[in-house]
C-alpha cells in the first residue's frame, strides 16, 4: 500500500467521518494525506463492525500486518488499539482470522505515531483483506496500515476424510482450521489449516507442548487405516512432487490423483506409491516423498494407507508450477496420446518431381502403416476376448517404491474405463521438454518391468446360477466361482456390476457391523452417499464369501423397493450399498422410549413380504434373515438386506430347525425366519425368541422338533401378539414357534 502498488480504488471501507479528509485512500502507512488516517464514521466498541479493506488483484500469501494511528501534523489524537481480520479468497466467503492460540483480536497501537507489526500465525492465503478495528470501551478511532506477503501459487483449499482422531483425552483434530463456512461436492469442509501453515513440527506429536497445534492424527481403529486428503489449486498446475512430512512406523502406500476441471479424476493419471519395508519399527519423523512426473492438474487427491496404531501428518508440500500455456482440447488430446519425441527438420529445396514422389511415398507408407495397426488391433481384441475388462483400469499408472535407488513401473496405454460414472480423458498436458523428462523415466523403468500377478481387481462375481423349478435344499454353501460355464444359459440377463476405484471413495466413520462385516459411511465421488460394506479382516475366508454371495443375489434383484440397492463395488470387492436413514427396525425399536402402534407393526410385516414375496419369485433363497436385516428408510417403510443364498451359517434364534440341524435352507426356512422375526418386532424387539433357553438348548430343541418329540419347545404368545397377528389376518396358531 505504501509504495502504491495497491490503487485508492482498491482500498475501500465500511464508512467514513469524511471522505475527502479521512476517507480510506489516506489509510497508507507512513503517509501524512490529507487528515492523516481514515477515520470511520461512527465511534468503536467491542460490538462495532466498521472496516478497512483492501482488494488485491491475485491470491496473496499475506504474512503480517502493520498498523499506524493518525498523527495529522500533530493534531491526531486516535488509534485502534486491537482490531480483528477478516479475509476472503475466490470461492470463499469472508473468514474471521483465528491464529495458532486460538485468539481473534491482534494488539494494534498504543500511540499515533508507532508503527506496530503483528505476525500472522499461520499466514493468510486472500485476494481480500479487512481489518476491524475493535475497543473495549467506546472511542473515536483513525488507522493507517500496510499488509506484507506475496502472491500464492499454491493450495487453496483441502479437505480431508475422515477428520483427525481423537480418542480419550488425546485430540489431533485439525484445531486450526478455517471456518470457511464452505463444502466440497461430497459435503466436506474445504479449508486452509495444519497441513499448509508452513510450520513443520520436528518433535513427537505425544509431547504435551505439540499436542493440538501441530499435528494431525488418524487412529487406525477409528479410521480402518484409510485417509483421503483433497488439495484444490487455483490453476492448473504441472506438479513435480509432493512431500508429507510424517511421524510414525511407517505409511503402507499413497495413492496421488490428478483432476483438471475438478470434477473427473482420470484413473490413468494416477501416481502410487510405497515405503520399503525396514526392520526399525520405531516411531519416527520423516519426510515421504512422491515424485509426480509432471501430472498436470487443479485438483489433487490423495489416499493414504497405514497399518501402525498412529498416523500423523505436520505439513504437506507441492512442488510444482503454473502451467501457462494455451492448449486447444484437439493439442491436449493429440499431446497426451503421442509420448514419442518428434525430431523435426529443416526443409529444404526440391524440385517438384521430388517433392511429389515424396508425397506418394509418404501416403503408400501411410497406409501400409495405418493397414497394420489395424490388423494388430483385430488379432489382440480376439485374444483378449475373454479376459477381465478391469484390466484396463490398472494401465496408465506409475508405480513407485520409496528407497535410495526408486524403481519404476510404468504402463502406457489407451485403456478406457468402462465405468460410466467416470469420464477418462487425456488430461495430461505436456511440453516437448516434459515429454523428454517422462520419456526418460519410461527408459529407465523399462528393464524393471515385471509380471503383476492377479489380485481380488481382476476377478469378477457372475450372478448366481438359476435353480431347477422344484424346491431346492442347499446343504452346503456354493460360491459363485464353483458353478459351471454351462449353468449360466438359462439365467436371465442381471444387471453389469458397477467397479469403482478406491481413489473415488470417501469412507467416513462405522455405521454397523456384522459377524464378519463392517459398515461405514461412504461418500463416492460426486456427491452419491452410500454405505461402504467390508470384511472386517482382509483374510477372513467367511467375510469375503459372505460378500460374494450377496453380490451374486442382490445383481439379480436388480432394483426393488423394499430391498436394498448395490451401487457396486470398489476394487477390493467391498460393497457399496443403497443408504437407509435410520438403520435396522432392532435399534430403532429399541432406542424410541413410546411404543408403536399394531398399524406402524404392520406396516413394516408389510413391506417385509412383499420384499421375500419378490425373493422367492426368483428363486433366492435369504438364508440370514433377522431383524438386524430390516431397515427403516426416510419415510420410515421397510427394505431388507444382505440376502445370501445359501447360508453360511444359522442364525439360531430365527433358522427353522432344518437350518440349525441339517445346514439346509429353502423358501420353507426362509418363511420361518421371516415368522420368528414378526414374533420379535411384536414385542417392539425386546424379547428374543427362546429366550429361556440357552444356545445350547436351541440346538437340542431343533432336534425334537424335527424328532416330532412332545417335549420340544414351542413358542407361546401373548395376549397382545394374538391380537397383532388376528389384525394382520395371520392365524396364530400357523406360526411355526
Amino acid at each position: 500500500m505504501q509504495n502504491g502498488d495497491v490503487l485508492d480504488a482498491q482500498i475501500t471501507a465500511s464508512s467514513s467521518f469524511d471522505k475527502q479528509s479521512v476517507g480510506p485512500q489516506n489509510a497508507r502507512l507512513h503517509s501524512e494525506l490529507a487528515s492523516g488516517a481514515w477515520c470511520p464514521k461512527p465511534q468503536i466498541n467491542s460490538k462495532s463492525y466498521e472496516f478497512l479493506q483492501v482488494t488485491l488483484n491475485d491470491t496473496f500469501l499475506i504474512t503480517s500486518v502493520e498498523t499506524q494511528g493518525r498523527y495529522g501534523n500533530g493534531t491526531g489524537r486516535e488509534f485502534a488499539s486491537h482490531y480483528m481480520i477478516d479475509y476472503m479468497r475466490p470461492g470463499s466467503q469472508w473468514i474471521r482470522y483465528l491464529n495458532r492460540s486460538g485468539h481473534v483480536y491482534m494488539d494494534g497501537n498504543f500511540d499515533t505515531t508507532t508503527p506496530v507489526i503483528r505476525a500472522l500465525d499461520p499466514p493468510i492465503v486472500a485476494s481480500r483483506i479487512r481489518i476491524v478495528p475493535s475497543s473495549k470501551n467506546t472511542r473515536t478511532v483513525c488507522m493507517r496500515a500496510e499488509i506484507h506477503g506475496w502472491k500464492h501459487e499454491g493450495v487453496i483449499y483441502y479437505s480431508t476424510v475422515p477428520d483427525g482422531s481423537r480418542l480419550d483425552t488425546l485430540d489431533f483434530k485439525d484445531n486450526m482450521f478455517e471456518n470457511s463456512q464452505m463444502y466440497t461436492e461430497s459435503g466436506i469442509t474445504r479449508g486452509l489449516g495444519l497441513l499448509t501453515d508452513g510450520y513443520v513440527a520436528q518433535t513427537s506429536p505425544f509431547e504435551k507442548n505439540q499436542m493440538n497445534n501441530s499435528w494431525i492424527g488418524w487412529n487406525r481403529d477409528t479410521t480402518d487405516g484409510r485417509v483421503t486428503i483433497l488439495f484444490e489449486f487455483e490453476e492448473i498446475h504441472n506438479f513435480t512432487d509432493v512431500v508429507l512430512a510424517t511421524f510414525g512406523n511407517r505409511i503402507d502406500g499413497i495413492d496421488v490423483i490428478f483432476s483438471q476441471d475438478g470434477k473427473t479424476f482420470p484413473l490413468f493419471s494416477q501416481i502410487s506409491s510405497s515405503e520399503r519395508q525396514t526392520l526399525n519399527n520405531t516411531s519416527r519423523r520423516y519426510d515421504f516423498r512422491v515424485p509426480l512426473h509432471n501430472r498436470a492438474g487443479r485438483k489433487v487427491r490423495i489416499s493414504i494407507k497405514f497399518s501402525s496404531d498412529w498416523m500423523f501428518l505436520t505439513e504437506v508440500h507441492f512442488t510444482s508450477g503454473i502451467f501457462k500455456h494455451t492448449v486447444s482440447q484437439k493439442n491436449i488430446n493429440y499431446l497426451a496420446a503421442n509420448l514419442t519425441l518428434m525430431t523435426e527438420k529443416v526443409p529444404t529445396p526440391e524440385s517438384a518431381t521430388t517433392q511429389k514422389l515424396s508425397v506418394i511415398g509418404g501416403i503408400i507408407f501411410l497406409l501400409i502403416f495405418v493397414g497394420s495397426i489395424y490388423c494388430i488391433s483385430v488379432c489382440l481384441k480376439r485374444r483378449q476376448k475373454n479376459k477381465s475388462v478391469d484390466s484396463n483400469v490398472k494401465k496408465d499408472l506409475i508405480i513407485t517404491h520409496m528407497g535410495n535407488k526408486p524403481s519404476c513401473h510404468v504402463f502406457p496405454s489407451n485403456g478406457k474405463l468402462s465405468n460410466g460414472h467416470y469420464e477418462v480423458a487425456n488430461d495430461i498436458l505436456y511440453t516437448r521438454s516434459q515429454k523428454s523428462t517422462l520419456l526418460s523415466v519410461s527408459s529407465k523403468s523399462s528393464s524393471s518391468c515385471r509380471v503383476i500377478p492377479p489380485t481380488w481387481n481382476d476377478f469378477n462375481f457372475p450372478p448366481p446360477p438359476e435353480p431347477n423349478k422344484e424346491e431346492h435344499t442347499y446343504s452346503q454353501p456354493v460360491s459363485p466361482e464353483n458353478s459351471s460355464n454351462g449353468s449360466y444359459k438359462s439365467v436371465k440377463k442381471v444387471p453389469a456390476l458397477k467397479k469403482y476405484p478406491t481413489s473415488a471413495l470417501l469412507i467416513g466413520k462405522a455405521i454397523g457391523e456384522g459377524k464378519f462385516t463392517m459398515i461405514k459411511e461412504c461418500i463416492i465421488f460426486g456427491g452419491l452417499k452410500c454405505a461402504h460394506k467390508s470384511s472386517k479382516e482382509e483374510d477372513c475366508v467367511h467375510g469375503t464369501r459372505a460378500m460374494g454371495d450377496e453380490i451374486s443375489c442382490l445383481l439379480k434383484c436388480g432394483r426393488h423397493p423394499r430391498i436394498v440397492e448395490l451401487y457396486g463395488v470398489d476394487e477390493s470387492y467391498n460393497l457399496l450399498l443403497e443408504p437407509v436413514e435410520y438403520g435396522c427396525i432392532r435399534n430403532f425399536w429399541l432406542a424410541s422410549e413410546t411404543s408403536l402402534d399394531t398399524e406402524f407393526l404392520a406396516r413394516i410385516c408389510k413391506d417385509v413380504f412383499s420384499a421375500m414375496t419378490y425373493l422367492e419369485s426368483i428363486r433366492i433363497v435369504h438364508g440370514h434373515f433377522t431383524p438386524n436385516n430390516i431397515l427403516l428408510d426416510g419415510e420410515f417403510h421397510a427394505k431388507i438386506c444382505s440376502p445370501r443364498g445359501p447360508s453360511h451359517h444359522a442364525q439360531l434364534r430365527y433358522s427353522a430347525p432344518e437350518s440349525i440341524v441339517n445346514n439346509e435352507f429353502t423358501h420353507k426356512s426362509d418363511a420361518w425366519a421371516v415368522s420368528t422375526t414378526v414374533y420379535e418386532m411384536a414385542y417392539q424387539c425386546r424379547q428374543r425368541p427362546y429366550e429361556e433357553l440357552t444356545n445350547e438348548q436351541i440346538v437340542d430343541n431343533a432336534r425334537a422338533l424335527l424328532d416330532h418329540q412332545p417335549h420340544a419347545v414351542r413358542g407361546k404368545f401373548e395376549l397382545s401378539v394374538i391380537m397383532f397377528f388376528s389384525a394382520c389376518s395371520i392365524d396364530s396358531n400357523s406360526v411355526p414357534l
